[in-house]
């Protein structure tokens, strides 16, 4: 296989070179990741100014390039420059969850859905803040699962998350839907003036079939994300009480 590993914590982030050194059992690895840290970029593209695309070479078997662009980018120029057809794309490992509604502003899972969008089957994976000791633990164990039960779809975003960083080992998998984690967030002014973010307040899913509650429970996650968010039943709602014949 050929494939394709990118990030949004850039080409300096752990996750990523733990993840590209696991993948080299199964193909040839590809990295591209931004020039610095791209977190909560969501699906950001470089439209108005020229990207870089450097070529780092090869180190221990690996090809590495690096770009001034986004997440999605880091899909999106190798695709096109990159003398292969890639087969997989895998984004992360992300130093930090991103579970329930950190889905939305996460440059990993949407670099993961870029990939989707180009037709390729993609993987985002993530841990908790600064949690790597189980995921160099237990990576190789969930690659081989990965792909010896053939998760991975070009009909699907497959997203995994580690379990919360208060556990050392993980306590099996679990297939669920995406919960809800909800924000509320604070500002302080500083003293040019300007709003920082603070710790807000977080509230958590308590749902037992949810990422969020599972992944506190010390499970790794798999949620199967898709790029159409169309709430069908409204639609249909929709369409049966207010789609009438024009009156002529």
């Amino acid at each position: 296989m050929n494939i394709l590993v990118v990030n949004d914590d850039g080409i300096d982030g752990k996750g990523i070179h733990i993840l590209a050194r696991a993948l080299k059992k199964y193909g040839n690895v590809v990295v591209c990741a931004p020039d610095t840290g791209r977190s909560a970029s969501s699906h950001a593209i470089i439209l108005h100014q020229s990207l870089s695309f450097e070529d780092l070479g090869v180190e221990d078997g690996i090809h590495w390039y690096k770009t001034n662009g986004m997440p999605a980018d880091c899909v999106r120029l190798p695709m096109y420059l990159v003398a292969k057809k890639f087969d997989i794309v895998f984004s992360g490992i992300n130093n930090g969850l991103n579970i329930g509604t950190d889905i939305i502003y996460s440059g990993t899972v949407s670099a993961a859905r870029e990939a989707h969008i180009e037709g390729l089957p993609a993987v985002a994976v993530s841990t908790d803040f600064d949690s790597f000791e189980i995921v160099e633990k237990e990576i190789e164990k969930l690659l081989d699962y990965i792909f010896k039960e053939n998760l991975y779809s070009k009909d699907y975003v497959l997203n995994v998350n580690f379990p919360e960083g208060k556990y050392h080992t993980s306590k099996g998998n679990r297939f669920c839907r995406q919960g809800i984690k909800n924000f509320k967030t604070f500002f302080v002014k500083n003293k040019d003036n300007l709003y920082d973010n603070v710790d807000g307040v977080i509230t958590l899913d308590q749902n037992k079939d949810t990422d969020v509650y599972l992944a506190g429970q010390g499970y790794i996650t798999f949620v199967p994300l898709q790029v159409d968010q169309t709430k069908t039943d409204c639609l249909e709602h929709f369409k049966t009480k207010y789609e009438k014949p024009l009156i002529k």
